[in-house]
């Protein structure tokens, strides 16, 4: 009989040793191993602000936005100066802007200009450098762009740029 138990005693012990012996080793970390390196974040591009600007926007002016933004605005230019413009911005720094005349007003002078434009943080620039500068303010929020006229030398263009919000259409 103790030789029987004994049997079991060293099969149970048998049955362990294997057991344990089969199963995966866990890894104990060494504590005196020094750490892999791990490699530093990429830095992530931050958007040129000017991007946001490029493409079509487009807004309508009245004869009476004139004189509400520049009370001052000559009668007998309202009609030059009012209509519903296009203005396009390229990302290689020009633009161009298309105006048709309101209803009751004929086909302006200059219907087409063409120029450069520049950002610089808010600030946009038409014109940098050259006695037609003009500067404005910017802000994008959804669809809209609006301006605020900080300086030039460009009633018109004032009245025209900051009247009214201008839509995204592309």
């Amino acid at each position: 009989m103790f030789t029987h138990r004994l049997f079991h005693l060293f099969m149970v012990i048998a049955l362990l040793t294997i057991t344990a012996c089969s199963s995966q080793p866990v890894a104990t970390p060494d504590p005196t191993a020094t750490p892999a390196p791990t490699e530093p974040p990429l830095p992530t591009a931050t958007p040129d602000p000017k991007l946001v600007l490029v493409g079509s926007w487009i807004t309508t002016v009245t004869k009476e936005d004139l004189v509400r933004v520049r009370p001052e605005f000559p009668p007998e230019h309202l009609c030059e100066n009012a209509g519903t413009f296009g203005w396009t911005f390229n990302a290689d720094g020009t633009f161009t802007i298309d105006q048709t005349a309101l209803p009751d007003c004929p086909t302006p002078a200059n219907p087409h200009i063409e120029d450069v434009w520049s950002v610089e943080g808010n600030l946009f620039t038409i014109a940098k450098g050259t006695p037609d500068q003009d500067i404005y303010e910017w802000s994008v929020n959804g669809d809209q762009l609006v301006f605020v006229h900080v300086s030039g030398e460009c009633p018109p263009c004032e009245a025209i740029n900051t009247a009214n919000p201008w839509t995204r259409v592309e």
